[in-house]
């Protein structure tokens, strides 16, 4: 296992509390699970507190490594946002750690008076990437390092473990049951999607999405679940309204804590660049992620040994963003439908267990 060590100078004094500062959206935030974790491990006697947004409070809900969880109801504007620096303010914390770096996190931490640590988004070099295609990278460091370097001063050390994500076992029951009900098979290959993402130039068509769902059934005798948000419904709908009862449709139904149990319930997960994808990672199980406008430069691609990532790497259009798209700027969108349904299906031969 290699371990990375990020070391500066040492700190003054041990400190007693940290906040971090993580507001959105899925993924990162659960790309900052290992700071969390080795934080603790770091200064075990401390305080740490987490702050995000209140949509996403599932994602460090049962997090052992937290003191406290403060959440941001960002539907009432700056009334919210206030009270919230007050609070800060009034706990006195010795460090807060900024790994949004954005206008409301800058906010919320300049009431703190505390030792400011904040990430480095490599702006510059995505820009130049992005923007003119000249690769500036001297090294390509994933999110959740970065999320350390942030802190380097702290002497983290990078523990080689990975995302986690913790699920309670009243959720583990209470999905496992609903699964059962829709006529989850325990003793078939069970395959999770996640057909959507949050932009367009992120999803892989969805009629690739069916046929491959189509092959898995085939020649797996597959039980398909779909995954996603409200939004993904009719998408999804449309795979399960052409492939029938292998089809157990998820999508909207599920909270962030249950859609990870359903993941837990699954052999694999095939993914956009999607918060689940990471999920899938953070409870260790297989993935194969799809990425269209977006490249490894970024520093988003899933991490882990049982994780394999499909992209066309002959475009030099590609990242034509960091984020997502709604449109391909190029008109061609080869980055995703060059992909074919049987190039995933190739690889997801490889990575079902063998025991099946």
């Amino acid at each position: 296992m290699s371990i990375l060590s990020f070391k500066r100078t040492p700190f003054e004094r041990s400190p007693r509390s940290f906040i971090i500062l993580r507001l959105s959206s899925m993924g990162d935030i659960l790309l900052s699970s290992p700071l969390v974790r080795i934080l603790r491990h770091r200064f075990p006697q401390a305080r740490i507190d987490f702050l995000l947004k209140s949509q996403f409070a599932d994602l460090y809900a049962a997090n052992p490594h937290l003191n406290h969880l403060l959440t941001l109801d960002a539907s009432k504007g700056r009334a919210e946002l206030s009270a919230l620096r007050s609070k800060i303010r009034s706990v006195g914390y010795d460090v807060v750690i900024d790994i949004h770096n954005n206008f409301r996190s800058t906010f919320l931490r300049r009431a703190a008076g505390a030792k400011l640590f904040i990430v480095r988004k490599y702006k510059w070099q995505r820009f130049l990437l992005i923007k003119l295609g000249i690769n500036t990278y001297r090294e390509i460091v994933p999110v959740y390092q970065r999320y350390l370097r942030a802190a380097a001063d702290l002497q983290l050390e990078d523990d080689g473990l990975g995302l986690e994500f913790f699920i309670p076992a009243e959720q583990q029951n209470q999905v496992a049951e609903l699964l059962r009900s829709m006529g989850l098979k325990s003793n078939s290959l069970i395959i999770a999607m996640a057909p959507g993402a949050g932009f367009f130039t992120k999803r892989w068509p969805i009629e690739n999405f069916l046929e491959l769902a189509k092959l898995c059934i085939e020649r797996n005798n597959a039980q398909i679940l779909l995954l996603g948000n409200e939004k993904e419904k009719s998408i999804c709908r449309f795979i399960q309204q052409t492939l029938g009862s292998h089809i157990i449709n998820l999508t909207g139904e599920l909270s962030l804590l249950q859609s990870a149990v359903a993941i837990q319930n699954s052999h694999l997960l095939i993914s956009n660049d999607t918060g689940l994808m990471h999920m899938a990672t953070a409870i260790k199980k297989p993935v194969v992620a799809i990425f269209g406008s977006t490249s490894r430069e970024l520093g988003f691609f899933p991490i882990g040994s049982a994780v394999s990532i499909i992209e066309n790497k002959a475009l030099s259009c590609r990242p034509c963003t960091h984020i997502g798209r709604e449109t391909c700027p190029k008109k061609h969108f080869r980055c995703m439908t060059a992909i074919t349904p049987g190039m995933v299906f190739d690889v997801v031969q490889r990575m079902i267990p063998q025991n099946l």
